[in-house]
């Protein structure tokens, strides 16, 4: 009874599993950068930047405009507006051009500010890809920890159930107690139960990561083992939060030159061509043009030009700070995983040396079982250790590669 109901388990298990698609890290990476909207709308704004670079350039090309009125103004008796401020009537068509010069300074500063605002985007972008890198690989890590400790549970209710056969003949013989086939019975219904819990919250995991990537699927899935290395050495200078103060820097000392350049004389050409006439009849003879300068220049302003100066330099200020305070957390984590990392190596080691006498172990007890050396109870018992044991490899290999992933996308 026993054993049919092992092999029913196993086969809805196989079931279950059968023919699954084997995915890597690199598949979900890939999936999860390509679905993101949040990456898509930068892509979009760098290319509304561009945009924007080619609306500055054309701001400081001639401005042409055609401006035309008809008005007639009717009088009459006691009626009317007075004929020498409306003439009756006015009729006019006129093309003007206007053309701001001298503005090389100006329209430079205000096109690296553009591209300093396309750089500070490209960086946004990169970190929001380190972030969502990081947590696809976290995810990723979680559900292979549970597909690794499931694929190894399953082994150890092979094994158990492997030994049904030989203690139940033992029992018969009188070599063993009936309570030792059920214990090993009760211990092989654990370990199914365990690998059905494992089971759920494995699909559940991968289920998550396929939310975090955007990818609708319900199908089984066989993962890869995520092979992590450390992708780089420590270097603050590449940190995209560091590039990004850089690059406020730049924006806080452009924006003060564009103030400075806002308080020069602007100077400005302007000509228009048409007609203006106040009736019909006389259009033909009232064809003209004019030209001209306007000259701008900044007198007083109430001090607003201080004020500014005050705000602009207050958030280069606090630019400093941060980049400051950033910069010693960012030293300080970097040791403190880099030594996690360290003592993880080391107790995988020594849990895996552990584990490699636990398998010789195991193997004596199965060979003496055989003959009735042992007590059974002290066999399950080192298949217990052995399956702690096992798990807490499982969790230390985790943790080495959730180390790992921080300090790869350390930011």
């Amino acid at each position: 009874m026993v054993k049919s109901f092992l092999f029913l388990f196993f086969a809805v298990l196989l079931a279950a599993m059968a023919y699954p698609q084997q995915r890597s890290l690199d598949y979900y990476l890939t999936e999860g950068l390509k679905n993101n909207p949040m990456l898509n709308d930068y892509e979009n704004q760098l290319r509304s930047g561009s945009i924007d670079s080619l609306l500055a350039l054309c701001a400081y090309k001639p401005q042409v405009n055609l401006t035309s009125q008809a008005l007639i103004s009717p009088a009459g008796s006691k009626f009317g507006y007075d004929e020498a401020i409306t003439n009756g009537g006015n009729y006019a068509a006129v093309v003007g051009v206007k053309q701001s010069l001298f503005n090389q300074k100006v329209q430079s500063a205000q096109l690296e500010n553009i591209r300093l605002l396309k750089q500070s985007l490209g960086l946004n972008k990169i970190i929001t890809q380190t972030d969502l890198k990081k947590s696809i690989t976290l995810q990723y890590i979680t559900a292979y920890a549970g597909y690794d400790l499931l694929l190894f549970n399953r082994k150890v209710s092979l094994m158990l159930a492997g030994q049904m056969e030989g203690v139940k003949y033992l029992v018969e013989a009188g070599i063993y107690q009936q309570t030792d086939l059920m214990n090993l019975a009760v211990s092989g219904k654990a370990q199914q139960i365990s690998c059905k819990q494992q089971f759920i919250q494995y699909k559940n995991d991968v289920a998550l990561l396929n939310l975090l990537c955007g990818i609708i699927d319900t199908t089984s899935v066989e993962l890869a083992r995520p092979d992590l290395e450390l992708t780089h050495p420590f270097d603050i200078q590449q940190s995209p939060v560091v590039l990004q103060s850089g690059v406020d820097s730049l924006k806080n000392l452009n924006a003060l030159n564009l103030l400075d350049l806002n308080y020069l004389p602007k100077l400005e050409a302007f000509a228009d061509a048409g007609f203006m006439a106040i009736t019909p009849l006389t259009i033909p003879h009232h064809f003209g043009a004019s030209l001209g300068l306007n000259l701008s220049v900044p007198v007083y302003d109430g001090r607003q030009r201080e004020l500014q100066y005050s705000k602009i330099k207050i958030a280069e200020t606090s630019r400093t700070l941060y980049l400051g305070f950033y910069t010693s957390q960012y030293r300080q984590q970097y040791r403190q995983l880099y030594e996690q990392l360290r003592l993880t190596d080391d107790l995988i080691n020594d849990i895996s040396a552990q584990i490699l006498q636990q398998k010789e172990l195991i193997e004596v007890y199965k060979a003496e079982i055989e003959k009735g050396l042992v007590r059974f109870t002290d066999f399950l018992a080192v298949v217990n250790n052995y399956t702690n044991t096992r798990s807490s490899l499982a969790i230390a290999g985790m943790n080495r590669m959730q180390l790992i992933n921080q300090l790869n996308f350390l930011k």
